[in-house]
């Protein structure tokens, strides 16, 4: 059986991993680099961020569903802001 992997990064763009050879073997809360909480799924669709270094890097919204990865982003492609209460 293989081991479920994954990539991630928290809101200052720091990137991390879990499941790969020399990585922790399950996804850790926080950022190890900045103490922020890290995201390793899209909070409203639960996609997987992207596996590709350069577009998990820039990503800042669901490529699903254009939710927001994070509340600082603002607002995403559907015209609401994370500030909103919806």
């Amino acid at each position: 059986m293989e081991n479920e992997r994954g990539v991630g990064k928290c809101e200052e763009t720091h990137l991390g991993s879990y499941g790969y050879p020399s990585r922790p073997e399950e996804p850790y809360q926080f950022c190890p680099q900045c103490g922020k909480a890290m995201v390793w799924a899209c909070p409203s669709c639960d996609t997987p961020l992207p596996d590709d270094s350069a577009e998990l890097e820039a990503a800042l919204f669901c490529r699903q569903c254009g939710a927001a990865y994070f509340p600082s982003a603002g607002v995403d492609n559907k015209g609401v802001t994370s500030r909103q209460v919806v």
